[in-house]
């Protein structure tokens, strides 16, 4: 079985960018800080004052993007793909029987894994994971984030015993920025 955090919406990834920017922005009043010893009373209170509202915007950032990914879980075994809540509750299920096409990326990675990728999400262009389901026509796009290399195995496995029972299967190729 598959498991991994479910994207609500899709400005989960504007938000996990500013975090990582976040992570850098802070260091610049404090170096500004500690680096002019003879600087003014009100510079380094203004400076203070900078770095308390950034520590507090990137506070609330975090709350947000928890907000958009910690709540539901996306599950998949060999027959059924789920959305469920914390406690196990299943909130929509698709049966693969019942699905035209299963459309997968060609390559499912964990967001900021390389040198490559911080820049890639740095300059907006964002690592995502998903899974599109077709169905009567109409296609549902299903993003998630996978924690551990462990589940990425469990997904190419599960993969394999979908193509094996005969669903079909198809690969999106994306072009790469």
């Amino acid at each position: 079985m598959f498991k991994a955090k479910f994207i609500e919406d899709q400005k989960y990834y504007i938000l996990r960018s500013k975090k990582f920017w976040m992570m850098f922005l802070p260091t610049i009043p404090v170096s500004i800080i500690f680096n002019l010893f003879d600087t003014s009373l009100w510079v380094i209170s203004g400076l203070v004052i900078l770095y308390i509202g950034l520590i507090i915007y990137d506070f609330l950032n975090q709350k947000k993007i928890r907000g958009y990914s910690e709540n539901k879980m996306v599950e998949m075994d060999a027959e059924e793909i789920r959305i469920t809540t914390k406690k196990g509750e299943v909130v929509e299920a698709v049966h693969l029987s019942k699905l035209e096409i299963i459309i997968l990326k060609n390559d499912y990675s964990m967001p900021m894994e390389k040198l490559k990728d911080i820049g890639q999400e740095l300059t907006g262009n964002y690592k995502q994971n998903y899974v599109m389901l077709q169905q009567g026509g109409q296609q549902k796009r299903w993003d998630f984030e996978v924690d551990s290399y462990y589940m990425f195995n469990q997904l190419k496995k599960l993969i394999g015993e979908w193509e094996m029972r005969g669903y079909r299967v198809e690969y999106l190729n994306e072009i790469k920025a």
